[in-house]
């Protein structure tokens, strides 16, 4: 039996070589482009724009998200027609450097996926939503994404430590249930058998056959994770360009490099 994929923009999430996905960071419009040109200049083929890191002079919600729908079409362009565009709001009780309203996030995250305004529509190619959130808030999101055709990444972070095993692998089922496309756990290790225990979490639902899903056990103990995505049935990476979003992440070209070494 074939497992089941996810595709944007001619990009299989979920078939054979791990994606890999290059947050993006930039504070204003300005460096949020020169970062995502240096990026399509490596072997990622997925960016992140972190929208909680854009514009952080600007703390009124309406004013953030119209500046936010203002910048997505030169982004869009500046990325051109062969890189998908992951679109994500970290909040910050899951690792993001600013707060947001349940109700406020919806709005954001479907006003991207929904293109509202002329000249947005089909620039967003995935989006991220925090599975830990007000239920509606979750299905608003995920229901505007499918009627759109966006692929919908269900994500939960923990900073602190690592769920066990059992856990870890019945968040990822039920992010899937919730309408998830690509399911995402991202935790933190205090040992290396915390980091045996995402990776056996992430074997365990690939063996699911139900779709992709991204496991990463975060910071310098969990780097190791972030290469041997394939091996283990995680079907993408973060690593950087600059400036990075999360502990631990590599170097976008040395990731590239070790992920076809490391191949089985």
């Amino acid at each position: 039996m074939r497992r089941r994929t996810a595709t944007v923009r001619g990009i299989e999430l979920g078939r054979a070589r791990p994606e890999i996905i290059v947050p993006l960071v930039g504070a204003y419009e300005d460096e949020l482009l020169a970062q995502a040109e240096e990026a399509v200049g490596t072997r990622a083929r997925i960016m992140e724009w972190r929208l909680d890191r854009f514009r952080p002079d600007l703390e009124d919600v309406e004013e953030h998200r119209e500046a936010v729908i203002a910048a997505l079409p030169a982004l869009r362009a500046q990325l051109g027609p062969d890189r998908g565009l992951l679109a994500t709001f970290r909040t910050t009780a899951e690792g993001g450097t600013r707060p947001l309203a349940d109700l406020d996030l919806g709005i954001l995250l479907e006003a991207l996926v929904t293109g509202r305004r002329a000249g947005t529509q089909s620039a967003v190619d995935l989006v991220d939503i925090e599975t830990a959130r007000d239920p509606r808030t979750v299905q608003r999101v995920v229901s505007a994404a499918h009627r759109h055709g966006t692929v919908v990444i269900g994500s939960f972070h923990d900073m602190e430590g690592t769920p066990p095993e059992e856990e870890l692998v019945e968040i990822l089922r039920a992010q899937r249930r919730l309408g998830a496309d690509v399911p995402k756990i991202a935790v933190t290790p205090h040992s290396p058998r915390d980091v045996l225990t995402v990776l056996s979490a992430s074997l365990t639902v690939a063996e699911d056959l139900s779709g992709p899903h991204i496991a990463i056990s975060m910071g310098p103990l969990g780097a190791s994770s972030r290469v041997a995505a394939e091996t283990f049935g995680s079907a993408a990476t973060f690593a950087t360009v600059g400036a990075g979003s999360a502990p631990g992440q590599l170097r976008a070209q040395d990731v590239a490099e070790m992920l076809e070494l490391l191949r089985p």
